[in-house]
């Protein structure tokens, strides 16, 4: 619910995240997204890229689709460390994508 109303506020602010910022957002359950439905937050967080891509580990464990190819690209090319912003409760390289060497948990 708290990712719900930030994310309400952002859009409501004329937030926006960045094209290069892969988002995600894993629901634990359906209960999850029916509260979020109910509490008419979905579409701002669908709006800000957290569409809806799986229940349980998904992200997690790195299924959260691949990285746009432009940025999938630049990381080899010029051998960058990125990192992710985490709010789970692991912290270890490749855990979210195998090219994400660097990880903080929120």
């Amino acid at each position: 619910m708290t990712a719900g109303l930030l994310a309400k506020k952002a859009v409501k602010k004329g937030l926006m995240r960045k094209p290069w910022v892969k988002t995600s957002l894993a629901r634990g359950s359906k209960v999850v997204t029916d509260y979020l439905a109910k509490a008419g937050l979905t579409d701002y967080l669908n709006q800000l890229g957290f569409n809806l891509l799986g229940y349980g580990c998904t992200t997690c464990i790195g299924n959260s689709a691949p990285l746009p190819a432009a940025i999938d690209e630049a990381i080899k090319k010029h051998d960058l460390t990125v990192g992710a912003v985490l709010s789970g409760n692991r912290n270890f390289e490749g855990r979210i994508h195998l090219l994400v060497k660097t990880n903080w948990l929120e």
